[in-house]
């Protein structure tokens, strides 16, 4: 029986049973990727509700459905960085925080409400019972968001801002706080010019 398979709104195949179980063990397929072979008619399916899937430990439930996964600790990994690091701009403005003091500060603040929220968003994905594979996908953000819509069909919104994200922050914040470039995060700029204001 041939297999196919939708990635990125291809479709790819043919497959054998045995190559498609091979494609889930790699994470190309996940629970959520669309699959079709020829006894479901005009229909395709979930990957997770077909033969090749492997079969889930007896009293174990399947994965929830990918629908019912939410974004909060994606956007809370987006938004969180640029409001922290306004707060820490903000006790500088006060004159709380020496200004050697607020770019690691800056940096400090930004990277962990990131990497927290991301590491809440991929225990979620567990609970909910997906594979979202090795931790070490949170190391470079992009790629994370971008394994994430693999897994559950959707956030492409949130994986070109986190690109935007990655581009436009971490890099210049991270920088900016170990000297090694006098460019400064986005949201450091805009809480340093409002109070320029």
């Amino acid at each position: 029986m041939s297999w196919f398979y939708e990635e990125h709104g291809t479709r790819k195949g043919p497959v054998s049973a045995d190559g498609m179980k091979a494609l889930v063990t790699e994470g190309i397929i996940g629970h959520s990727t669309l699959c079709w072979t020829e006894s479901f008619g005009g229909e395709w399916h979930p990957a997770g509700s077909c033969v090749f899937w492997p079969p889930q430990p007896e009293g174990v439930p399947p994965a929830l459905p990918a629908s019912l996964i939410s974004n909060r600790w994606l956007w809370l990994s987006l938004i969180g960085p640029f409001f922290g690091s306004m707060a820490i701009g903000i006790l500088e403005g006060f004159g709380l925080i020496p200004e050697f003091a607020s770019n690691i500060g800056t940096m400090v603040v930004s990277v962990g409400i990131f990497y927290c929220a991301l590491i809440m968003d991929r225990r979620s994905l567990l609970a909910a019972g997906f594979r979202p594979g090795t931790i070490l996908w949170i190391l470079l953000p992009p790629l994370y968001f971008w394994r994430r819509i693999q897994i559950v069909g959707h956030g492409m919104l949130l994986f070109f801002l986190s690109v935007l994200v990655f581009l436009c922050e971490f890099i210049p914040a991270i920088t900016n706080g170990w000297h090694i470039m006098p460019d400064e995060g986005l949201s450091s700029y805009v809480s340093r010019r409002y109070y320029e204001l």
